[in-house]
């Protein structure tokens, strides 16, 4: 007699796709409420370096967007973008962001970890959302 018995999964990558959706608009609200509180507050004045850093972390964001329907591709372009935001930083201000700005990256490996998930797992790659 055989039989199969569906093993389930240690994981649930269903939980790494929201968490990685989740975080990316918390990251983005907090990055919009910190420029619009500078602005207001203290008369914020961008200067050009501003504008390259802003280039920078739209891509991350463009990642984020794009990572709700391909991980793997979403993924990369926020870790690249994140990548970026430093070297900006470092070739136009001579100086790397804080440390916290890596957090920038993290929407980015939860993507590529449930994509790389999903891969290995052999599930289908009907979307469960």
């Amino acid at each position: 007699m055989y039989t199969s018995v569906r093993r389930p999964r240690a994981f649930d990558l269903n939980f790494l796709r929201w968490c990685a959706r989740a975080s990316a608009v918390v990251l983005v609200v907090i990055w919009l409420a910190l420029v619009l509180a500078e602005a207001v507050l203290f008369h914020f004045e961008a200067p050009t370096e501003a504008i390259y850093q802003a280039v920078a972390l739209a891509i991350v964001f463009a990642g984020y967007a794009i990572g709700w329907r391909k991980e793997l591709v979403g993924g990369a372009i926020a870790i690249l973008g994140t990548v970026l935001f430093f070297a900006v930083n470092l070739v136009t201000i001579e100086s790397l962001p804080p440390v916290e700005a890596a957090l920038f990256a993290a929407p980015g490996v939860l993507y590529l970890l449930a994509w790389y998930g999903e891969k290995t797992s052999g599930a289908s790659p009907a979307r469960k959302s």
